[in-house]
């Protein structure tokens, strides 16, 4: 019975060193990333990212194709008519 134990204490911390250095380090690297967005000034320096994103495409002359926009214009007109909203 003693040597069981042993055998399934052994098992049990192969086991978990394996895990540190598999999935652990993998969840550590998230858990950092989620802790940085939590800090004030990360969390400005993606907004300032998003902003700028943003403003250049405000900067480009056309969003879309001919053909996307005919799309879109089309599944927006089908969803407003089954909606029954009246535009103006």
């Amino acid at each position: 019975m003693r040597e069981y134990t042993i055998k399934i204490v052994i098992a049990l911390i192969a086991l978990y060193i394996l895990f540190k250095i598999t999935i652990g380090a993998l969840l550590n690297t998230y858990i950092s990333k989620i802790k940085s967005y939590t800090d004030h000034s990360q969390r400005i320096v993606v907004k300032e990212k998003i902003l700028d994103e943003m403003r250049k495409g405000t900067e480009k002359g056309d969003f879309f194709s001919n053909e996307e926009k005919l799309i879109i214009s089309n599944f927006l007109n089908k969803i407003i008519n089954e909606l029954n909203i009246k535009v103006k």
